[in-house]
């Protein structure tokens, strides 16, 4: 009771004096800064004097108290060297609060130069512990359980009055690396030490596991932009645990002038984004934890002509009031007026003004160019326009997962974008109805590839085939994947894909199916050719693929080969192959005993093209076929020699306008032969059709070719260029066996073939 009077008196006293000096008044308060720490500060609200050197503050003491519970404060640091202490070193509790006493150490204190009155003055940053919860934490007033709330300046002591406490949410997540972007050399480089400091002014290092990262204002502006590597600054890619963007600050994931290496950010925990994250084209971000946004177009994935940005989540993504992201696609080579030539694309977020059943986003969402925008539904079902619907109403909802054919006139590339909400989870495509519908057209939803050959393969195997066709406008053909054969195995962003049902059902998407992938990329497939036709005025390009396949048959499968798709466009360039039962794909397999050593395959190519020109037959996946096998290419138009495509992989030649399909034929030969006995090659000698031919997988040189019939009588006989491979030569139109004779320089080989017609 003795300390209350004392202290009565003491403060009378100093009131009273005050009256007839430097009246002074102060305010203290507990707020959330911007870090999202737990802050004690001070203002002076009145008077003539302040606080502005080392020797005039000579105590400073105070008293935060909280709901009792599992939550403990801790202090971080006093900034500006105010020295704060735990003067009770640890928690008190008093009634129904928990508390802390702080007050300063020993003298000299180091307050800023000066204060500015009625504004708030930074005393000491603090950090909450323990469970995950929120309560009311506030400056606890004079006396409270015998401690003094206390500012003495001068000698002559003050009290503060309390003016504002926090509900504050805990665990505090401390930031011990702050951006300042402060480096000369570097001011954008996430990897350059210089551009960070720690929570209480010290010097930075380069952010790795273990450090939580904060962007805050900074006056010069200078925001991360570059985070690939900086020689001698780092050589990793760039990593934290938690990273938090605040309101008012911006962070974009590029690397702009290290092309050659990728941007690939990891955060290990949660991402805050209270300002502005982009993720700039072939950038990616993984975030492990949670995502929070809470800013307009907080969240940005950029895409252009190079590429699009990647984001997956790992945990759950939440919004703010404001909080929003979009998503953009680039659309190339738009069509012209009066071509019919689309895109497939959907719904990249759910809409925030989507209203509709579910989550997607309006047809208005789509509209690239104010009435000259077309878009199309796919519905099978319809003979008219071939399956597609034209649409007109804005408000025609296009759901999550579903796809849609997009086209405008003005022939120009652009770029769509979308804001909404992030797709993350489990997301099912709309009713695959297999009544009506044998191909239904789909799209991706989230913001970073998506795995097809698990989602069909393995997820969704019982709905539809393990094949899509995509139409690529620029290339006027259709890009097709079947069982793991050409195409790409990873679809992008907002990009819609043609799947082939088998029953009615939904096509379910998931998380673990999501992907970081930029480039499409081909996997080396065993026993797959791929054969690229280009050429013409207006530089269309195809492809088909050929593949030898356990489970295949010479005839059409459905389960492994796809079928060809014209093009949409009527003077484009096409090339397919032929089923042995006749039916055009784009994706061949056949069994691979096909390519059993010694034997001849042959597949008929069918090429068309829209004018008269130069082209090109581009083949790749040589490597992926058996030591030893070769494959020709016969030009039946030209009748040539055949073209040994393991050496001569390019085939260029003319073509015109409505000539017949029926040109090439590839042909296919097993491993060389190598005798059982006495381990030496030989020349092969084999027949298709009319045809013989002579395969020399020795050093020998062929002087003379004799064909016999089975009554020895002479039938022909025939030279070859010296050094050639590969013969073949026509022998009769009469049914029957024949006698071929083959003489080198050191060997005669002989064998009897069947010619037939």
């Amino acid at each position: 009771m003795k300390r209350y009077i004392y202290k009565l008196a003491l403060t009378l006293l100093a009131s009273v004096s005050l009256m007839f000096s430097n009246a002074q008044t102060f305010e203290s308060r507990v707020i959330e800064n911007d870090y999202g720490y737990l802050v004690y500060q001070m203002r002076e609200t009145s008077g003539t004097g302040t606080p502005t050197t080392s020797t005039n503050i000579v105590d400073i003491t105070f008293v935060v108290r909280y709901p009792s519970g599992a939550v403990d404060i801790d202090l971080i640091c006093s900034t500006n060297d105010y020295n704060i202490v735990d003067g009770l070193a640890g928690e008190q509790t008093s009634g129904s609060y928990d508390y802390h006493y702080w007050n300063a150490s020993n003298t000299p204190f180091n307050p800023p130069s000066n204060w500015t009155q009625g504004v708030w003055e930074d005393i000491a940053l603090f950090k909450a512990t323990g469970a995950t919860g929120s309560g009311l934490f506030e400056v606890a007033p004079d006396g409270f359980d015998g401690r003094d709330l206390n500012w003495n300046q001068d000698n002559t002591d003050y009290t503060p009055t309390v003016n504002g406490s926090v509900t504050y949410s805990y665990p505090t997540i401390v930031y011990d690396l702050v951006w300042t972007g402060a480096d000369a050399t570097y001011p954008t480089f996430w990897d350059v030490a210089g551009n960070w400091e720690t929570s209480c002014g010290g010097s930075g290092t380069i952010p790795n596991t273990g450090n939580n990262c904060v962007v805050p204002v900074v006056a010069n502006g200078n925001y991360p932009i570059n985070i690939g590597q900086v020689t001698g600054f780092g050589a990793h890619q760039p990593i934290c645990d938690y990273l938090r963007i605040n309101n008012g600050a911006s962070m974009s994931i590029d690397n702009q002038d290290f092309a050659s290496t990728q941007a690939i950010y990891t955060i290990n925990n949660n991402l805050k984004n209270l300002g502005t994250l982009t993720l700039v084209p072939e950038a990616e971000l993984t975030v492990s934890g949670s995502t929070y946004i809470d800013d307009a177009v907080g969240f940005v994935v950029q895409a252009n002509a190079s590429g699009i940005g990647s984001f997956i989540d790992n945990g759950t993504i939440t919004y703010g009031s404001s909080g929003t992201a979009k998503v953009q696609t680039y659309l190339s080579n738009s069509s012209g007026a009066g071509n019919f030539d689309i895109h497939f694309v959907g719904p990249t977020v759910d809409e925030a003004s989507y209203t509709g059943g579910g989550t997607g986003a309006f047809l208005s969402a789509f509209d690239l160019v104010n009435g000259s925008t077309y878009a199309y539904s796919w519905d099978e079902s319809v003979a008219n326009a071939n399956g597609w619907q034209n649409l007109s109403s804005n408000t025609y909802e296009v759901r999550t997962a579903n796809g849609i054919g997009l086209s405008t006139t003005d022939n120009t590339n652009h770029t769509l974008e979308m804001t909404g909400a992030l797709i993350t989870g489990a997301v099912s495509s709309p009713a695959l109805t297999y009544s009506n519908n044998h191909y239904e057209l789909i799209s991706n939803p989230y913001p970073s590839a998506i795995d097809f050959d698990a989602l069909a393969g393995t997820d969704n195997s019982t709905v539809v085939q393990n094949k899509y066709w995509i139409w690529d406008p620029s290339a006027g053909s259709y890009i097709t994947r079947s069982n793991g054969s050409s195409g790409t195995q990873y679809i992008q962003v907002g990009q819609g894909f043609m799947v082939e049902t088998k029953q009615a059902g939904t096509f379910d998407f998931t998380n673990a199916r999501r992907s970081h992938s930029n480039d499409a990329f081909r996997e080396t497939i065993p026993n797959e050719l791929t054969i690229f036709a280009r050429g013409g005025m207006d530089g269309y390009q195809t492809e088909a693929v050929i593949r030898f396949e356990e489970e295949a048959t010479n005839g059409y499968d459905i389960e492994w080969d796809a079928e060809f798709w014209p093009s949409q466009n009527s003077d484009a360039t096409s090339i397919r192959s032929v089923t042995e039962d006749g039916v055009e794909t784009a994706i061949n397999m056949f069994p691979p005993e096909n390519l059993a050593s010694g034997s001849m395959f042959s597949v008929p190519l069918k090429f068309d093209c829209g004018y008269t020109a130069e082209y090109i037959l581009d083949f790749s996946g040589f490597g992926s076929f058996e030591y030893g096998t070769e494959i020709y290419l016969e030009d039946t138009q030209t009748g040539a020699d055949w073209v040994y495509l393991n050496e001569n992989p390019l085939y260029t030649f003319d073509a015109a306008e409505y000539q017949s399909p029926d040109r090439f034929i590839l042909h296919f030969f097993g491993p060389t032969n190598v005798n059982e006995i006495d381990d030496v090659a030989k020349i092969d000698i084999f027949s298709s059709g009319q045809y013989a031919y002579v395969r020399n997988n020795t050093q020998e040189s062929i002087k003379m070719i004799y064909v016999y019939n089975l009554a020895s009588k002479l039938v022909m006989s025939t030279k070859i260029a010296d050094g050639q491979k590969l013969s073949s030569f026509w022998v009769s139109d009469q049914v029957g066996y024949y006698i071929i004779k083959v003489v080198t320089g050191a060997n005669i080989y002989t064998e009897k073939v069947l010619i037939y017609k």
